[in-house]
């Protein structure tokens, strides 16, 4: 539920990702027990690394987004490239 409630909010800001990176998702959000951290794992079409940076430069930002969530602590949000996740589609496209 929390992860959900986390992606709701952050669906915005993956819209402004600069065009060189095609379309960004977020495949994953783990968020500790004691809801201190949540991990974002983001997948990018073409520059996985350049959605990475956007989004781990816009963590404040991010962070103004999930306070309205009404939670206990706002999590602290940390954004890692989802791992196999495009090769797993490379191979299902070829």
């Amino acid at each position: 539920m929390i992860a959900t409630s986390i992606r709701t909010a952050i669906a915005p800001v993956l819209k402004l990702c600069p065009p060189e990176c095609g379309i960004v998702s977020i495949t994953k959000i783990d968020v500790s027990s004691d809801l201190s951290y949540a991990t974002l794992y983001v997948s990018a079409l073409k520059e996985p690394q350049l959605a990475l940076a956007f989004l781990q430069d816009r963590v404040q930002e991010l962070r103004k987004n999930l306070s309205p969530l009404g939670l206990r602590r706002v999590p602290l949000v940390r954004f890692r490239l989802e791992q196999g996740g495009t090769n797993r589609l490379d191979e299902l496209l070829r």
